[in-house]
């Protein structure tokens, strides 16, 4: 990768991530504070709902937002077909989501959810249209205005999530965060972009994308019933407060994932998109994109799992330190997963939008046969079955599946990730012996944990030279700047 290109990407990765950044913060606080003011059942309602918005969240736009970041260029007859069409789905998808609302009442035994679910459904037709400007913004980077974009959608969101909880104390207030945020979201949008619809007219690449378009939805799709249907299973056969908790540990694990993932790949996946042609500066971007996000992620990662029981209770209070075995458990799998979730950016830049589709199923199919398995054993045990079953089928899935084609191999994807294997495995001993020796953990000795855990694991990856290479590369960037 060209230093030009480099500097770019650099530039991009932090005005993204700094907006990235201050939603983590708000919604780190947001989920904090909300989740003292509340009881865990509230959030089980929302959690009960959130697999049939999730779902449609996923598939509203049908693909083309991918489908238009995936093209160097559109003419404005495309954009115009892919617009109406992305508009026409979500009405479509809304409408089915307010309509399942009584089959969601009733297969939960929730008579709540019911309204609830309508209410999510006008969400899902407000925010159907924000699919082609932001495709076209986020092709053509124009990442300063998202930025501001994100952050005005993040401060609404968390500003109301307090208000309404305090004046509330209802599960009414997590919807009212989350409707703030969507409306402020399309408003931006639209005020940001330049583009504005017009008649459409469809010519064979505009079926060309919606054909790649509709493989990454069918992958959306798949992988949405494999990332929900523990939530399925367990709010079903377990309740809503064993729901709660199970969530709560989720979604916590979730943030440092999703904040590093989602403003990196937002970034990269244009960009690698336009130079995958030349094999060797594709590798390189991938590679030490992925090497810095889990430098960044798992000794953090890591030391949360280690210290589970006195996070949770330091955050949330004490009648949340049952999740912590949940979150352990979630957590293990989530040190891998810092990696192999940017696998999903091969797929989309490379255009192989199929592959990314046969993934998905096989995935998912897996994934809901370990939350069957572990079902009986309670909460607890599906997340043990789900890491377990990560570790032995899904790992080497996804790696032989990403590796198949295009200039990232297989056996590059094994390379990338065995030095961080190994440092993670370093630094997990130190902390574990320190932490059975220290007993209780305070909150002074989790933050020394914490930085040790950092160190711990740096120790490590510097006795390996490509490691040590990227870190110093990275350093003179810096310096120079």
């Amino acid at each position: 990768m060209d230093t030009n290109s480099k500097s770019r990407a650099a530039k991009n990765i932090v005005v993204t991530g700094t907006a990235q950044a201050w939603r983590f913060v708000t919604g780190f606080l947001l989920t904090v504070i909300t989740t003292r003011l509340l009881k865990p059942s509230d959030f089980g309602i929302l959690a009960m709902v959130a697999t049939a918005t999730a779902l449609i969240g996923l598939v509203k736009d049908l693909g083309i937002t991918q489908a238009i970041i995936q093209r160097s260029t559109t003419t404005p007859s495309q954009l115009n077909s892919l617009f109406w069409v992305s508009v026409l789905a979500s009405a479509g998808f809304a409408l089915i989501l307010a309509g399942s609302a009584p089959l969601l009442a009733s297969f939960y035994d929730e008579p709540r959810v019911e309204l609830v679910t309508i209410a999510f459904g006008l969400l899902v037709l407000l925010s159907g249209p924000q699919a082609v400007p932001t495709a076209v913004l986020t092709r053509d980077s124009h990442f300063n205005q998202l930025a501001i974009v994100d952050i005005a959608s993040a401060t609404i969101t968390f500003a109301l999530g307090i208000i309404c909880a305090i004046l509330w104390q209802s599960y009414w207030a997590l919807y009212a965060s989350a409707a703030g945020g969507t409306i402020v979201s399309a408003a931006g949008i639209w005020l940001a972009a330049r583009y504005r619809p017009g008649l459409p007219k469809f010519d064979p690449s505009t079926l060309q994308m919606l054909r790649f378009g509709w493989h990454v939805s069918g992958f959306n799709l798949v992988n949405y019933f494999s990332r929900n249907s523990d939530n399925i299973l367990i709010g079903r056969f377990l309740g809503s407060d064993q729901l709660g908790l199970y969530d709560r540990a989720y979604r916590l694990l979730l943030f440092p994932i999703g904040q590093l993932n989602g403003p990196i790949g937002q970034v990269l996946v244009p960009l690698m998109s336009r130079i995958q042609s030349d094999a060797a500066r594709y590798r390189s971007t991938y590679t030490e994109a992925v090497s810095l996000m889990m430098l960044t992620a798992q000794p953090g990662i890591l030391c949360a799992v280690i210290c589970a029981p006195e996070l949770l209770e330091l955050l949330f209070g004490a009648q949340w330190v049952s999740a912590a075995p949940m979150f352990q458990w979630l957590g293990i799998a989530g040190l891998h997963q810092v990696m192999t979730s940017t696998t999903g950016w091969l797929f989309l830049s490379q255009g192989r939008g199929a592959d990314l589709f046969r993934l998905g199923t096989y995935s998912s199919v897996i994934t809901v046969a370990s939350f069957l398995a572990g079902l009986k054993w309670g909460a607890v045990g599906v997340a043990a079955s789900y890491t377990i079953t990560n570790y032995v089928a899904l790992i080497p899935l996804i790696w032989l599946a990403a590796g198949r084609r295009g200039p990232v191999s297989s056996r590059d994807l094994v390379n990338l990730a065995a030095p961080h294997a190994v440092a993670i495995l370093g630094a997990g001993v130190a902390l574990e012996i320190i932490r059975h020796v220290l007993g209780t953990v305070t909150p002074i000795q989790m933050l020394a944990l914490f930085f040790l855990s950092y160190l711990a694991y740096l120790s490590v990856i510097l006795l390996f030279e490509t490691k040590r290479e990227l870190l110093w590369r990275g350093a003179r960037m810096f310096s120079k700047k």
